[in-house]
């Protein structure tokens, strides 16, 4: 959806380890540049350290996402991924990459929804009252839906939008995506949900699995525009 080109400098934020990063300076060439920005110091150390040995064009920097240390029109594409979800200002961020854009360059964002978590259980009761508690910890648990809304209102043209729902038949994975025992365990403190009904909540899920029968959707959001 970047439509990345030979030549083209593209910016990714929240870039963490930076594995896409070198992956996006293989698609842009010797003559391109792939940057990539996290806040984290830990992160970009990271990455740095793991393209120390790369040919490739890339470089890596702390920064903000609120606030990129680039001149605007420096980049022919940007990219967000799994990012806005944590940020405190979504606006501010996605104004900020559309400044960083050159005319026609294009912007890519793609989130999940945690208001869109589909888990088969026994007990629907419960499944609602883990799921939503596992919304509410999420800074903007329901930012999928709204990023079209927020292209729009940035200015970005040709927004198109795409849904991909990632299904999931082991416990253990969807235990890793969405902190179940986590969140149960915190209902649990919360008096919403009595142990010994989570338990047998638990139970039911690992019985699922033992089946072949477990499932659990989550739904992730990806979102195109162009800054004209």
């Amino acid at each position: 959806m970047l439509r990345l080109q030979p030549n083209d400098k593209v910016l990714d934020v929240g870039c963490g380890t930076g594995d896409d990063v070198r992956e996006i300076a293989a698609l842009v060439g010797d003559n391109g540049m792939a940057v990539g920005v996290d806040k984290s110091e830990s992160m970009i150390a990271e990455a740095r350290g793991r393209a120390q040995n790369c040919s490739l064009p890339v470089q890596f920097q702390v920064s903000d996402a609120g606030q990129l240390p680039w001149d605007s029109n420096s980049f022919d594409a940007c990219r967000a991924d799994r990012l806005l979800q944590h940020v405190l200002d979504p606006d501010r961020v996605l104004q900020e990459l559309y400044r960083a854009l050159k005319p026609s360059g294009r912007l890519v964002i793609a989130d999940r929804d945690w208001g869109m978590v589909a888990l088969d259980s026994s007990d629907e009761a419960t499944t609602g009252v883990v799921l939503g508690r596992a919304a509410a910890a999420i800074r903007n648990g329901r930012i999928g839906r709204r990023l079209y809304g927020l292209f729009r209102m940035t200015g970005l043209k040709e927004s198109q939008v795409q849904t991909h729902c990632i299904n999931v038949h082991s416990l253990e994975t969807a235990d890793a995506l969405l902190d179940l025992r986590v969140v149960a365990e915190h209902a649990i403190g919360a008096g919403e949900v009595p142990r010994q009904v989570l338990d047998a909540w638990w139970n039911d899920l690992s019985a699922r699995e033992r089946l072949g029968s477990f499932l659990a959707t989550v739904t992730v959001f990806v979102v195109s525009g162009i800054r004209l």
